[in-house]
């Protein structure tokens, strides 16, 4: 971590996915190489590798004892910032793949981890939306896509090239959700 750093801080940050990947070759858990990796396969949208790579973080991390000579609140911040953008990455593939459940677990998992970081948040709320409309609509479970619809609403009310989608989405699930009521009332 102290050489991606001093890469990055010297105008070498182009050469740090490289060093990542050399990394795993040698220390397959490290946890700063693959978050590194799973970073960079979301930007240029390789999702495939960017959910391969977010999952194999949250095991190594999730396994991982706090390392000698590191404060215990240090550990807890790299933890917990490694954490949440592996959850976070991992749920934005599996909307991706129309992975509802997984979306969903990975996603509120995520949530109180990436509070505070609104460029994660939106995304989040997003996409936690889409996954519990989606899942209401297969299950039939109105409660499920009004769900969807609050966390649509939380996007919207976000800054954010997200926002507007987010706010017609809450509003296009509360009249899914109407009409499955009425549907049900008539039955």
């Amino acid at each position: 971590p102290v050489y991606f750093l001093a890469l990055n801080q010297t105008g070498g940050a182009a050469k740090i996915p490289a060093l990542a990947a050399k990394v795993l070759t040698n220390f397959p858990d490290n946890e700063d190489a693959l978050l590194v990796l799973a970073d960079q396969s979301m930007n240029q949208k390789k999702i495939d590798a960017a959910g391969t790579y977010a999952e194999r973080l949250l095991a190594v991390i999730n396994r991982h004892p706090k390392p000698e000579g590191i404060p215990a609140a240090d550990w807890e911040r790299k933890k917990t910032a490694a954490l949440g953008r592996a959850y976070w990455i991992a749920g934005l593939v599996h909307s991706e793949r129309q992975q509802y459940m997984q979306a969903d677990q990975d996603l509120r998992a995520a949530l109180p981890l990436v509070q505070g970081n609104q460029a994660m948040l939106a995304p989040a709320l997003f996409y936690l939306g889409l996954s519990n409309y989606n899942l209401g609509k297969q299950m039939l479970n109105k409660a499920q896509i009004l769900e969807g619809a609050k966390f649509s609403e939380q996007a919207a009310a976000l800054p954010g090239p997200l926002a507007q989608q987010a706010w017609t989405n809450a509003h296009l699930m509360k009249t899914e959700a109407e009409k499955m009521a009425l549907g049900a009332r008539r039955r």
